[in-house]
Formats: C-alpha cells, sequence, structure tokens
C-alpha cells in the first residue's frame, strides 16, 4: 500500500468529498509522521522512561480492532472495534463479551464511544447517510441513531460528555474541522469551528480534530492529529470562547484519544508513533509507554474503580501493522499504572447502568 492510492479527495466551491475512513486510518498508518508540522509552541522533552509495566488485559483478533474505549462506573470496558462495528465489553474480571454491533458500511469505520446516562454513544464514521452520525445503545434496546450528520462533510471521531449538559455530547469532526453538540433527543449542531481544528487536506491522510478531554478548570481541549497540536477551547455558560494552539510538535503527529489526569496532566494516544505522551501542566512534553505492548494506540482512559484508579487503559488499535501484516497486528486493551488519578466531569452521572444491557456471549 503507498501513500500515493491511500485516498482520493475531491476539493471544489469549498466543500470535501467523502474520504475511505479505512483508508485514512491505513495512509496513517503508512505513513507514519503525516505532514512536516513545525516544531512545537513548546519544546519537546527528552525523556524517554516509561512511568510502569504495561499490562496486557485481553487480546483481540482482527477483525476485532479497538479503536476507542470507555468505561462506566462498574469498571466494565466497552471497546469500538472500527472495522467491524462492534462494542465489545470486558468486565472487571476479564469476561468478553459482544455488547452491540452498529453498521459501518464497506468502508466505514466506529470511532469514539462513552458512557452518559446509562447508555452507551458512539461516533460512526460510515460515510453513508443510512447510518453516518451518532448513535446510543439504551439498556434492553436496540441500538438508534440518534443524530445524523452530514455523510459527504464530516466524520464523527471523538465523543465526550458534555461538561455543562448531562443531556448534550460534544463530538469531535477530524474532516470538517468541528466539533459538534449533540442532544440525546438528537439535535445537533456545529459548537465550534475554527482553522486550527481542520485536517490538512494535502497530507497524506486528512484527519484534523480528533480526541476530545475536559481539563479540571472545565475548557475543552482537542487535538489535531495531522498538525501535532493540543488546542484549548474555554468554555463559559455552555459555550465555546476562541480556540487557542498550546501546544504543536512533531512528536503529537498522530495524536488521537486522551484524557486529563486530577492534576491536570492530559495524556495523548500518539497512534502512528506507538507511544503514550504527557502534556504536563506547563505543557511540557514526556513520554509515558513506548515500543513493546503498543501496537499503533488510538485512545486512553483512566480506570473508574478504587482498584484501577491510577490505571491508564490503552486501546491498541493494530490498524497499521494488520494492513501491513495481518498475521503480525497485536490489537489489545492494555493498561499502565501512572500514579494519579483520572478526571473525570460531574456533569456526565453515568451511575454505571450501561452494564445491565443484554449482551451475547461469544
Amino acid at each position: 500500500m503507498t501513500n500515493d492510492n491511500v485516498f482520493e479527495t475531491i476539493v471544489g466551491s469549498g466543500a470535501r468529498s467523502a474520504v475511505s475512513r479505512r483508508s485514512v486510518i491505513g495512509g496513517i498508518a503508512a505513513a507514519g509522521a503525516l505532514a512536516a508540522v513545525p516544531t512545537g509552541v513548546f519544546g519537546r522533552q527528552d525523556e524517554t522512561g516509561t512511568d510502569g509495566d504495561l499490562e496486557i488485559v485481553a487480546d483481540f483478533e482482527p477483525p476485532a480492532m479497538p479503536e476507542n474505549l470507555a468505561i462506566d462506573s462498574a469498571g466494565t470496558t466497552y471497546l469500538s472495534m472500527g472495522p467491524s462495528g462492534e462494542i465489545r465489553a470486558v468486565d472487571a474480571d476479564g469476561n468478553e463479551s459482544t455488547f452491540a454491533t452498529i453498521e459501518t458500511g464497506e468502508e466505514g469505520l466506529l470511532l469514539g464511544i462513552t458512557v452518559l446516562g446509562g447508555d452507551l454513544y458512539a461516533a460512526n464514521g460510515s460515510g453513508e447517510p443510512e447510518t453516518h452520525g451518532v448513535w446510543r445503545v439504551a439498556a434492553d434496546s436496540e441500538p438508534e441513531r440518534i443524530a445524523e450528520l452530514p455523510a459527504d462533510e464530516t466524520t464523527p471521531n471523538g465523543i465526550i460528555p458534555d461538561p455543562t449538559d448531562s443531556d448534550a455530547l460534544l463530538v469531535s469532526d477530524h474532516l470538517g474541522g468541528a466539533v459538534w453538540r449533540v442532544t440525546t433527543d438528537g439535535e445537533a449542531e456545529q459548537w465550534v469551528t475554527d482553522e486550527s481544528l481542520e485536517p490538512d487536506m494535502s497530507a497524506d491522510s486528512p484527519v484534523g480534530a480528533d480526541g476530545l478531554a475536559v481539563h479540571p478548570d472545565g475548557d475543552v481541549y482537542v487535538d489535531n492529529l495531522n498538525a501535532g497540536s493540543i488546542i484549548r477551547v474555554p468554555v463559559e455558560d455552555g459555550d465555546a470562547g476562541d480556540p487557542e494552539t498550546v501546544v504543536q510538535d512533531e512528536g503529537l503527529v498522530g495524536a488521537d484519544g486522551m484524557t486529563f489526569d486530577e492534576e491536570g496532566s492530559l495524556y495523548v494516544a500518539v497512534n502512528a508513533q506507538n507511544e503514550i505522551a504527557r502534556v504536563t501542566p506547563d505543557h511540557e512534553i514526556e513520554t509515558v509507554v513506548t515500543g513493546e505492548g503498543l501496537d499503533f494506540p488510538a485512545d486512553v482512559h483512566f480506570g473508574t474503580t478504587e482498584e484501577t484508579a491510577t490505571s491508564l487503559y490503552i486501546a491498541n488499535f493494530a490498524y497499521g501493522t494488520f494492513l501491513q501484516d495481518e498475521t503480525a497486528a497485536e490489537p489489545s486493551l492494555a493498561r499502565t499504572d501512572v500514579g494519579v488519578r483520572g478526571h473525570f466531569p460531574d456533569a456526565d452521572g453515568d451511575g454505571g447502568t450501561a452494564t445491565e444491557t443484554e449482551s451475547t456471549d461469544e
């Protein structure tokens, strides 16, 4: 697979055409570094150590490749298996089951997932008008799409509870360069758009706004995968202020899912570089984990129980390895102890009831 045939895109009259979601991710993996970006707004540090041992919690076999993860208050982890559209559940004892499956079409990917109000919500980048958008998996119900997004102009990627509204979600759009606000009753509108959130359309794979996280002070942070940047979106009375790029660095090119700890450090899964990075409150960049045990890490999430409060869980998407050698791919759920608790905004109120939904054991 060469960079020249990773994707085909046509830009006309200011609009972007639909791009194969699987080809985009494949291009990220194949290219490694997607675009030349300037050296960081704040310089990258030389630290290359790790905080602790990396433990593999669960192994998977393609096409079960976890692109994103969410953890409910009971400690059950949910993983979106991008190409297959399956949502896999791994309970606190390590038991696995199929929680739900959402149709992704021929070229789509199931991307971000989150827990809100006891239900699971997912960003489906199918690229097909009938299924593209935000889905809900409620207790004792079949998955349902609650919000349609323009299939030719958007790719919903990261998804988190709105920190100011317990009945809404924020959804990053990595193709349209925006963050959407979607209510649980299906209203969808662009919450913020900005040049800093846009993909690099000259890159082998155009992916802009991706991971989302809420800082302990209530502001929302977004990473831009192509640019290797972290953008702060100030929040006042639920409204988005002017975005500000706080960090940009070549070492963050490939920045995917991310999360904050309670001290204000940001943990970022840098997929193309097989690294989990930490951005400190002083905007220094440190390596938490790299190398062995990581395979195209695409998301991170802190544990939610007392026993796992300082554990950082990692979704190893393994998609890049899979494209080059299917037998070498090692998709998994991993974790490492970072010695500090994660930050969880108060507004989500999940109650841990998502585990009550019936699942089918495999």
